[in-house]
């Protein structure tokens, strides 16, 4: 079923050929009711053809009373507004409800889709891994066969090429557990057995080193870690998403997993971040009143644009002013700078941050959004300032401000503000 169908156009007058509209039989050729009637003919089409009345209120799927123009409406709502704004694509419909229209997609087109046509995803390999994935975007083979040049030695984390072996081995003290003497005689068998049994406790400890020794080498083989840099440049690609104090805690999880099992676990954590920052991002057009895709789009360009503006304004403003200063008397130079640094106080409080798309703004309260956004500071830097202040608090059972500007290495101001904030939604008790 195509969308295109409420667009047919008549072949003769070309006007929209509306509801109902003739079809030719014998050549493709559509027709208007007012050219059908008067005889009109055009091209191969003639007027003694055969022809079949077509409308749109015949339905499209068994047991279903929803008619072929009511579907179109509905799959033009979704591609116009997005999946999940059933309210518009209700109203674009015009005879179906909100609720109605979310049910008929849902078990029409997702849960019971009886055409092939429909399925455009079909659940196969080839279509939910298209390509095979490799771990950390580059080749395995190089940490059981890594390069020999003096050049990128350097770059893999301690390991000789040319010896195939590591220069200094996890738990290099453990071959020394050895390091006994052998001084006890064969005539007191009690000390023979007490000796061989130490003997057998050492080479148990001893084994229980080396293969310990040997799994942390096979971590390293198994997800690439001996070319250290290429690993961390990969790491890096979820600054924006995981941020770095978390994907650090997270390599942890390398021992239990494969290369392709941890790199499909990071991935998986990214898109849901990406998806939660996306998320956030909706809710914020949604209450500025945008209803539209295209329309948060021209949003985000002309908030782009205006925040470019305002930056080119401020550097012609700053040219002025300097050669302003420079060609004026120096009588008046002392009150031109007194009145320019009043300015510039008040644009300073007058330029809040635009943390929408930062990470961790889905995990900050309005206020907590509000305060970080006039504050200048980012998301996921409050939140480990609020998580220090609130530890601190709790080991002392109150918080000084003083105390806070120890603790936090940021603006004093800043710092007030934060503390200000924190006591009056009660995470931290002001001392008397």
């Amino acid at each position: 079923m195509s969308i295109d169908i409420l667009q047919t156009k008549c072949g003769v007058c070309s006007e929209v050929a509306h509801e109902p509209y003739i079809e030719c039989c014998e050549c493709d050729a559509y027709l208007c009711t007012t050219c059908f009637a008067a005889g009109r003919e055009f091209g191969n089409h003639k007027n003694d053809h055969k022809y079949a009345v077509r409308r749109n209120d015949f339905p499209v799927f068994d047991n279903c009373n929803w008619s072929a123009k009511e579907e179109c409406k509905l799959l033009t709502a979704l591609s116009t507004y997005g999946y999940g704004n059933w309210e518009e694509i209700s109203k674009n419909v015009h005879t179906r409800s909100k609720l109605e229209c979310q049910e008929h997609y849902k078990k029409y087109y997702i849960e019971n889709v009886q055409y092939n046509e429909l399925k455009l995803l079909p659940e196969t390999k080839q279509s939910l891994f298209p390509k095979p994935v490799i771990p950390y975007l580059y080749s395995l083979d190089v940490s059981s066969n890594p390069p020999r040049n003096n050049q990128s030695d350097q770059h893999l984390a301690g390991y000789n090429a040319h010896r195939s072996e590591f220069e200094l081995s996890y738990d290099h003290n453990a071959e020394s557990i050895f390091n006994i003497e052998d001084n006890y005689s064969d005539s007191d068998n009690d000390d023979n057995e007490c000796m061989d049994s130490l003997k057998i406790a050492l080479v148990n400890s001893l084994n229980t080193r080396l293969k310990e020794r040997q799994r942390r080498y096979k971590i390293i083989q198994n997800h690439g870690l001996i070319i250290l840099s290429k690993f961390s440049s990969w790491l890096q690609n979820f600054d924006s998403t995981l941020t770095r104090p978390k994907y650090e805690r997270l390599t942890t999880f390398m021992q239990f997993m494969t290369g392709m099992q941890f790199d499909a676990f990071m991935e998986g954590l990214n898109l849901e971040y990406e998806l939660i920052q996306k998320f956030s991002q909706l809710c914020e057009y949604r209450r500025n009143g945008i209803r539209t895709v295209i329309a948060g789009r021209l949003h985000k360009q002309l908030k782009k644009d205006h925040h470019l503006m305002l930056k080119e304004q401020q550097q012609a403003s700053q040219i002025m002013i300097n050669k302003f200063y420079n060609q004026s008397p120096v009588k008046y130079r002392v009150p031109f700078l007194n009145k320019f640094n009043q300015i510039k106080k008040v644009k300073r409080t007058c330029m809040p941050l635009d943390i929408v798309d930062l990470p961790g703004f889905h995990l900050l309260s309005d206020s907590e959004k509000g305060l970080c956004s006039n504050l200048r500071l980012v998301p996921t830097n409050y939140i480990e300032i609020k998580e220090q202040l609130i530890l601190e608090n709790n080991k002392m059972g109150f918080l000084r401000l003083l105390d806070a500007r120890r603790i936090v290495k940021i603006d004093v101001n800043k710092t007030r503000k934060i503390y200000d904030h924190l006591v009056s939604e009660g995470f931290l008790i002001k001392p008397l």
